[in-house]
């Protein structure tokens, strides 16, 4: 399903308490328009900020505001995000900053008449990140493990910068992964598969586990001999001993018989009934605890299935109104007469009633990442019970192992007698205690066999799960080959129709073809045919700008791409681009949009080169700014 999003109102205030920016933006095209160091990349910045980016480089008049506020439209909801901007005794901003995020509107969030609540930028324990509920807002997979992608990480390939070298198709970031590029473009570009992801996780978890358990099984054959390896084989030579021992007891207890008395230590005995008697309670409590612990965790299960249905309900429900909610009725269902057209968006085409249609999807929203963060709860203490069945598990079988030693111990105290026959029960006995010592020679092997056999099977499953992993990945993996096939080629031919309409003409951009225009994500560049052809800064520039926009418009076409059908430019001339190729580019992206509904994406941007058709259009944002009329009010004066 196509992801979509919209920035509906930008509000900035003051240390003091002032509104320093407050402006709406529409769906379409949004220009930010004015003279160079009149604040138009200022904006860009303090909207990347408000989206979740991770900035602190803000210009004077940036630093002297304290919040950023803004509201936004996806996944059907409507939300407002309000982020402080934070300085430390020297001025500098601080990074990493949390998010407060309310379930309404900017207006209703500015007089508290919605729901709110404030994440950090990384998750805890106890709460997720402000990335992870965007994420599930706006219906993004949530990627874990070794790259843990933020909407920091999304909004690299959402805007265009000017402080980013040329050679960066991505937002530059001093350290940067090409593990976190690969998955940030395949989300974006719909070809990124949960599955996948996580089978190539796991295969490396299970060839680690394998290799472990391969080195275990080496260790436990030079301990064991061929034979010695099968329980089986061990077993029988255990009851083959037993059995022994049976008959040297049934001989003693003959020998015993017709001795005169039997002296017992009365005093040993009780203590020894005692200790059998104390093991015993304990292991009836430890008992009760594993059948309270089973039951919890039986309990605890059932809850979090209960969570996770009402989860994929809430789900359901926002797709399907989401599904209906865009349907639109052009004839009258009782009369078939044709309804009137150029009803006001907001109303109903029937009965021209006010309709309000994102509130309850925004309440889902929110019920949603309620439900995600009281799962996370209850999965720890679910782990927490698991943790103590099996610490229960260990003591009771400790406890059994006690009570079976003072049981014996109990039962040869009693049974010990002497008698004119001593010599012949001594040498029994000292044959009983050989045998003694062989069983216990057999059974420490016996748990080496049975770890063994574990092992083995273990390994044996392993393997199995593992040729299963590898198939499925391979079959995933092909998958995704052909769909990045397809939205390549639908950016390399987005690609090639702007640099045929470049106002430069440079020669190699006109005889491109679409096989020439290359976007290695991965290796975050973009080039025509050479990687090593060297162009000017402008003409590098431009590149890059060609296919950040191609990837953008592909997004249009592509209905299951994920890259959310918005994009944010600061300055569309950087670099020196001169003003006649700057204002041709503008021209030509927008013609070229005017074939796609205005409610299916976004574009904002600022330049100093506009028009003066474009600086009188539907298009623009905010006044024309100058170094008199600068984009942040309220504020010291200063270079922006």
């Amino acid at each position: 399903m196509a992801v979509n999003f919209f920035v509906n109102r930008l509000y900035v205030l003051t240390a003091d308490g002032k509104v320093a920016y407050d402006e709406s933006f529409h769906h379409g095209v949004n220009i930010i328009r004015g003279a160079n160091s009149s604040g138009k990349s200022t904006i860009t910045r303090l909207l990347f900020y408000a989206l979740g980016g991770d900035y602190t480089q803000f210009v004077p008049e940036a630093r002297h505001c304290s919040r950023v506020m803004v509201e936004i439209s996806t996944g059907g909801a409507t939300i407002t995000l309000s982020r402080p901007i934070v300085k430390d005794a020297t001025g500098r901003v601080q990074g990493l900053q949390g998010m407060t995020i309310y379930w309404g509107t900017l207006s209703e969030a500015l007089v508290g008449q919605c729901d709110e609540s404030t994440f950090g930028y990384k998750a805890t324990a106890n709460k997720s990140s402000f990335s992870k509920v965007l994420f599930e807002t706006m219906g993004m997979p949530i990627v874990q493990g070794d790259s843990n992608i933020t909407m920091h990480q999304l909004l690299r390939l959402l805007y265009i910068d000017q402080e980013s070298p040329t050679s960066s198709l991505f937002l530059y970031e001093q350290f940067d992964s090409q593990t976190t590029r690969e998955t940030v473009s395949d989300l974006l570009l719909g070809i990124f598969d949960e599955q996948l992801y996580a089978a190539k996780i796991r295969l490396k978890e299970l060839e680690t586990t394998i290799a472990d358990t391969k080195a275990d099984i080496r260790s436990l054959e030079k301990s064991l001999t061929p034979q010695m390896r099968s329980t089986e084989f061990i077993g029988d030579l255990i009851r083959s001993r037993n059995k022994e021992m049976e008959q040297i007891a049934e001989e003693i207890t003959c020998l015993r018989r017709g001795e005169e008395g039997v002296r017992q230590n009365k005093s040993q005995s009780d203590q020894l009934k005692a200790d059998v008697r104390s093991l015993q309670r304990q292991c009836d409590k430890v008992e009760e605890e594993i059948d309270l612990l089973e039951h919890d965790i039986e309990d605890t299960q059932m809850f979090i299935a209960e969570l996770d249905r009402k989860q994929l309900s809430l789900r359901h429900s926002v797709s399907t109104r989401q599904l209906l909610g865009n349907l639109r009725l052009e004839y009258c269902p009782e009369c078939l007469s044709p309804l009137p057209q150029g009803v006001p968006e907001g109303t109903c085409h029937l009965c021209r009633q006010k309709v309000e249609n994102k509130s309850g999807v925004t309440q889902a929203k929110r019920l949603i990442s309620e439900l995600s963060f009281q799962k996370q709860e209850t999965e720890a203490i679910l782990r927490h019970d698991e943790e103590k069945l099996v610490e229960a598990k260990a003591r009771l079988r400790g406890l059994k192992a006690k009570r079976k030693t003072a049981r014996k111990n109990l039962d040869e105290l009693l049974g010990n007698v002497r008698s004119s026959r001593a010599e012949a029960i001594e040498d029994l006995m000292y044959k009983k205690g050989e045998i003694n010592g062989e069983l216990t020679q057999y059974y420490t092997m016996l748990e080496l066999a049975e770890k063994y056999e574990m092992q083995v099977a273990e390994r044996e499953r392993l393997e199995s799960e593992l040729s299963a992993t590898k198939r499925l990945i391979e079959a995933k993996t092909a998958q995704q080959k052909h769909h990045r096939s397809i939205v390549m080629s639908k950016i390399q031919e987005y690609g090639v129709y702007f640099l045929h309409h470049d106002k430069e003409s440079q020669q190699s951009f006109t005889d491109s073809q679409p096989s020439d225009f290359m976007v290695d994500f991965s290796g975050n560049l973009v080039y025509l045919h050479d990687p090593n052809n060297k162009y000017s800064a402008s003409s590098s520039f431009f590149l890059k700008l060609v296919a950040r926009f191609a990837l953008f418009f592909a997004s249009l076409d592509i209905s299951w791409m994920r890259y959310p059908r918005f994009i944010f430019a600061d300055n569309m001339e950087d670099k020196g681009i001169e003003m006649e190729r700057a204002q041709k580019f503008q021209y030509t992206l927008i013609d070229k949009l005017k074939k796609y509904d205005t409610d299916s994406y976004q574009v904002i941007y600022t330049t100093s080169y506009i028009t003066e058709e474009l600086d009188h259009s539907e298009y623009v944002v905010g006044d024309h700014y100058t170094m008199h009329n600068k984009s942040l009010k309220n504020v010291r004066s200063s270079g922006q």
